[in-house]
C-alpha cells in the first residue's frame, strides 16, 4: 500500500491536534479540579468515593452490579497504571508547554495568581498519584 507524503503529513497533523486538544482538556480539567479541591467537603467526598460508588449513585446499581463493577475496575487497575506511567511524562510536557504559553499572555498580577493556581493543581495531582488515582 502506497501512502503519499501529503497523507502522512495530514495524519501527523491530525494526531498532533488530537493530542493538543487532549492536553488542553487535561490542563483545564486539572485546573478545575484544583479549584474544586479547595472545597474540603468536595475533597473528602472524592477521596472516599470509588468509581463503582459514583456509578451506584448515578445509575442506582443493585448490590450485585456494584460488586461486579468494582471487580471490573480492580481487574483493570494494573493495566491502567502501566498506561498512565507511559503517558504521564508526555502529558506533563504538553501541560508545561500550555502553561508557559498561557503565562506569556498574562500580566504580572495574573501570573502570580496563575502560579498559585498551578501549585494547587499540582498539589492535588501529586496527592492523587500518591493514592494511585491518576487524576480520575
Amino acid at each position: 500500500m502506497l501512502i503519499n507524503r501529503s497523507k502522512v503529513l495530514a495524519l501527523v497533523l491530525l494526531v498532533a491536534v488530537f493530542a493538543a486538544g487532549g492536553a488542553v482538556g487535561v490542563a483545564v480539567s486539572g485546573a478545575w479540579r484544583g479549584h474544586r479541591a479547595a472545597d474540603p467537603e468536595h475533597r473528602d467526598r472524592r477521596a472516599t468515593t470509588s468509581y463503582a460508588d459514583r456509578l451506584q449513585t448515578e445509575l442506582n446499581l443493585s448490590p450485585a452490579q456494584h460488586d461486579t463493577v468494582e471487580r471490573i475496575v480492580t481487574g483493570y487497575q494494573g493495566h491502567m497504571d502501566r498506561i498512565w506511567a507511559e503517558m504521564r511524562p508526555r502529558m506533563d510536557s504538553v501541560r508545561d508547554g500550555i502553561r508557559d504559553q498561557i503565562m506569556m499572555v498574562l500580566d504580572s498580577t495574573q501570573q502570580v495568581r496563575f502560579r498559585a493556581m498551578i501549585a494547587r493543581s499540582d498539589s492535588v495531582r501529586a496527592a492523587r498519584a500518591q493514592e494511585g488515582r491518576h487524576g480520575r
